[in-house]
């Protein structure tokens, strides 16, 4: 998303390889790969006219594609070294990022490859002020742009150990009486003496408020967007286990498919390993009625694999009565597209 021709490439390969929904990230670590009237635009963008996402919604419809504005919620930054720009958001509101119980900004908890040294930096969905950035990111894309769809990345916490912003905190204790902070350490303010079923109930009211969070910043999408284009799809990217999704991530996505907050979810089964592979679809048809199955497009890896594992995979899904299909990523191999060959094969059935 930085200049014509490369837009042009990946949209036409798109449309050759049988992809009929294309996301395109236009909101990476903090930065806007648009026209923003709040939000810095990407550096990655030489050209400050250029519309990236305007360039890319025209051609995509030409090309008779989907278009979806791929935003990355809550991650701000993803670097070894922290944006240089005082208007970044890290920089400029260092309050709204969310903080771990030991006080670190920063996690590497969530990396997608086990040999990156950059730290993650993440907004506080507790906090007011990233409830209300986040609402004027949606409705200036909403707005402006003639969008397919919006697909809800990183809309998580960074790690089981995260949620402890001040404003999360505050806004907890408001509501039962304890800085669940306080919960973790002897300080002689006498939670240490609670019993521990005492303290295991406060403990599962920390993690259902940290849950109610991300519901509620979900259901803010989706009234936000249902109001201004009922048309537009929202799709959320999840961790494909349902459990450690809810339980390390705070992420409920089975309850967002099952309320209607969003049209689908998109499992990131990125395994290598086929087994391993399908023991997570095991475990979303334990825990997801299969009512639900038609919302589940199943996230599928290419960056870390062989084409052909990544063919069987897709094979898999659709054995297993799940249609829908996303490939992470075209970036993966854009300089090589001949590896695309047998996984387009397989799509085209």
């Amino acid at each position: 998303m930085v200049s014509p021709e490369e837009i042009d490439r990946a949209l036409l390969f798109a449309k050759v390889h049988h992809f009929n929904h294309v996301f395109l990230q236009v909101r990476g670590r903090g930065e806007a790969f648009y026209n923003s009237q709040f939000v810095i635009k990407s550096q990655l963008v030489s050209d400050p006219q250029f519309d990236p996402l305007k360039y890319a919604v025209e051609k995509g419809h030409i090309l008779g594609l989907e278009v979806h504005a791929w935003i990355n919620v809550l991650l701000a930054w993803s670097s070894p070294r922290f944006p240089e720009s005082p208007d970044h958001i890290v920089n400029k509101f260092p309050e709204w990022m969310d903080r771990s119980s030991i006080g670190e900004t920063t996690s590497t908890g969530d990396l997608t490859k086990s040999n990156e040294v950059a730290v993650q930096k993440y907004l506080s969905p507790s906090h007011p002020g990233v409830f209300n950035y986040l609402e004027k990111v949606a409705d200036e894309l909403i707005s402006n742009y003639d969008l397919d769809g919006i697909h809800l990345d990183y809309i998580r916490y960074g790690d089981s150990d995260f949620g402890y912003n001040m404003a999360a905190r505050i806004n907890f204790e408001r509501q039962h009486g304890v800085d669940p902070l306080k919960l973790l350490t002897d300080n002689g303010n006498g939670y240490v003496n609670n019993s521990k079923d005492e303290k295991q109930l406060l403990f599962n009211k920390w993690a259902t408020f940290r849950r109610k969070a991300l519901t509620k910043l979900v259901k803010n999408f989706s009234g936000l967007i249902l109001r201004k284009n009922p048309e537009c799809l929202i799709t959320v990217a999840v961790k494909p286990n349902p459990s450690v999704a809810k339980n390390r991530y705070f992420q409920e996505w089975d309850k967002w498919l099952a309320e209607g907050l969003v049209d689908y979810v998109v499992p990131m089964n990125y395994a290598t390993e086929l087994r391993k592979f399908a023991k997570e679809i095991d475990n979303i048809y334990e825990a997801v009625p299969r009512k639900y199955w038609p919302g589940i497009i199943m996230g599928v890896a290419a960056y870390n694999q062989k084409a052909l594992d990544t063919r069987d995979k897709i094979k898999y899904s659709r054995v297993t009565g799940i249609s829908g299909i996303a490939v992470f990523s075209y970036d993966a191999h854009k300089s090589a597209i001949d590896f695309f060959s047998p996984i387009a094969e397989e799509l085209a059935k």
